[in-house]
Parts: structure tokens; C-alpha cells; sequence
């Protein structure tokens, strides 16, 4: 009998973005929602360049959970607690788990974004 072949560690960082990036869209419609609430001379401006980075989010997460179905990954559960994002995922059949901490979605965010509008982080920013 042939064993499955274990989790790797490209296919574990597919299942982390797909677990942040709904977490990033959340945020950006949050921010955007909010934005729209004051009163700023530029708005539009951060409205549009937070739009473009939700498109951005959004097709890499298609893109991402076909590749997920295609190695026969699942992602079953998520729970937003305390300490972080608990995930419950299977792979080719075997069931794993996973915790995120708020910290790390963070920082994975602030990367992510930061690409998709062409920022450079710093380590004073």
C-alpha cells in the first residue's frame, strides 16, 4: 500500500495565505469602509489604491484555492480567537491543524499589501 506523500512546506504556505488573505480582505473593506466615513481631501485616492489592492487579494486567492483543490488540500475550519487564526485543514485525506497568530497575520498583511502598492517597508515603517 502506497502512503501518502506528507504535507510539504510550499503547501503549507498556500494554506497559511489561504487562510490571511480573507483576513486581509476584511481588513482593506474595513479600512475603506471607514475611510469613506471622514472627511479627507484625498479620499478617492486612498479609496481607489485600497480597491486596487482588494482586486489584487482577491484574484490571488482564486488563484491560490485552485491550486489548493488541485494538490487536494481542503481548508475545513477557521476560528478568529484570542491568540490568533485556528485552522483545520486537510490534506489528500490525512487532517492537520494550524494556529496563526495575530502577530504573524499581521505582518503577512502588511507584506502583502505592500506589494500590491508597490511600498517599500522599512524597518523604522
Amino acid at each position: 500500500m502506497k502512503q501518502a506523500p506528507l504535507l510539504t512546506l510550499e503547501e503549507l504556505q498556500f494554506v497559511k495565505m489561504g487562510i490571511i488573505l480573507p483576513v486581509m480582505l476584511d481588513v482593506l473593506q474595513r479600512d475603506i469602509n471607514q475611510i469613506n466615513q471622514i472627511k479627507l481631501k484625498l479620499n478617492i485616492l486612498y479609496i481607489m489604491s485600497l480597491g486596487k489592492a482588494q482586486d489584487s487579494a482577491h484574484s490571488e486567492l482564486m488563484e491560490l484555492k485552485a491550486e489548493l483543490r488541485k494538490r487536494g488540500i481542503k481548508i475545513v475550519e477557521e476560528v478568529r480567537a484570542a491568540e490568533g487564526i485556528q485552522a483545520r485543514f486537510k490534506c489528500r485525506g490525512y487532517d492537520h491543524k494550524l494556529l496563526l497568530q495575530w502577530e504573524k497575520v499581521r505582518t503577512e498583511i502588511l507584506q502583502k499589501g505592500s506589494q500590491y502598492l508597490g511600498i517599500i517597508l522599512t524597518d523604522g515603517g
